[in-house]
C-alpha cells in the first residue's frame, strides 16, 4: 500500500481535481484505492455523490467506525472527515483517540493506494489526519501543486515535507495555453528542477484544460495527457522535466 498527498498552499489550484483524477485512473488499472478527502469544504466527496456525515462527526455520536463516512462509489472507497464545512473549530481530539480503531479499518480493505485530498497549507507536524497516515509505515508520495505566482511559497512549503516525503512532483498547474505563459512556465519549470534537484524529483507543467476544470468521474470519463504523466511517475518513481 502507498500514499499519494496532493498538497498545495493555495486554494483553487486543483488538489481536488487531481486527487480525484488519480484516484479513478488507479481504480481503472484495477487497484484498490481510498480517497481521503480532507477538504474543509469537502468538495470531492459532494462531487461523487457522499452527502452522509464525515468521521469526526461519526466519532462524536459514538458511531461505528466508517458506518456512514465511508461509501463505495463507482469502485472508490471515499472517506469523508467533515460534515459541516462552516465549522471551523474542527475537533481533531475525537480522530486522535480513535486512531487505531480507524488505522485497522483501513487496513480491513487491503487498499493499493490511499490519495489524499488534503486541504490548504496542511503541514506535516500539527495535522492529526497526517500523523494516522504516519502510523501506516507505508510508501507516502506527493504531488505539490503551484500556479506561476506561488513557486516560490510551494518550494518552502514542499522542504518542509521533506522528511515524510521522499518522492516528490511540482506541477506547474493552470498556465494559459498561450505560447507566452507556456514558455514562461517552462523556463520556471527548468529552473527549479535544476536548482531544488534534491527536492523535486520531477517538475511537470500542466496548461488549464476546461473539461479538467470541471471534471467529475462520475459523470463521464476524460483523460489528460500530463495529468497521465505525472500519475505515471508516482507510480514508478520517475525524475524528468516535462
Amino acid at each position: 500500500m502507498e500514499a499519494i498527498y496532493v498538497l498545495g498552499v493555495k486554494g483553487g489550484i486543483g488538489k481536488t481535481t487531481f486527487s480525484l483524477y488519480f484516484a479513478k485512473r488507479l481504480s481503472l488499472m484495477g487497484k484498490k484505492v481510498m480517497y481521503i478527502d480532507h477538504d474543509y469544504f469537502s468538495f470531492g466527496s459532494l462531487i461523487l455523490g457522499h452527502n452522509d456525515l464525515g468521521l469526526l462527526e461519526e466519532i462524536e455520536r459514538n458511531l461505528t467506525i466508517f458506518s456512514r463516512s465511508l461509501k463505495n462509489i463507482d469502485n472508490l472507497y471515499v472517506l469523508k472527515l467533515f460534515s459541516d464545512p462552516l465549522n471551523v473549530n474542527k475537533n481533531y481530539s475525537l480522530l486522535s483517540n480513535k486512531m487505531q480503531e480507524v488505522l485497522n479499518s483501513i487496513l480491513k480493505r487491503e487498499l493499493d493506494y490511499i490519495i489524499l485530498d488534503s486541504s490548504v497549507g496542511t503541514l506535516p507536524d500539527n495535522d492529526i489526519v497526517i500523523a494516522l497516515l504516519e502510523e501506516l509505515e507505508i510508501e507516502k508520495k506527493g504531488v505539490f501543486l503551484s500556479d506561476m505566482l506561488s513557486i516560490n511559497s510551494t518550494i518552502k512549503y514542499a522542504k518542509l515535507w521533506e522528511n515524510n516525503i521522499k518522492y516528490k512532483v511540482l506541477a506547474i498547474n493552470m498556465v494559459p495555453p498561450i505560447p507566452e505563459s507556456l514558455s514562461e512556465a517552462t523556463k520556471i519549470a527548468n529552473e527549479v528542477y535544476n536548482n531544488y534537484n534534491e527536492l523535486f524529483n520531477a517538475v511537470i507543467v500542466v496548461e488549464f484544460d476546461e473539461k479538467m476544470y470541471n471534471y467529475n468521474p462520475i459523470i463521464a470519463e476524460y483523460e489528460n495527457e500530463k495529468l497521465n504523466s505525472i500519475l505515471s511517475c508516482i507510480v514508478y518513481r520517475c525524475n524528468t522535466l516535462k
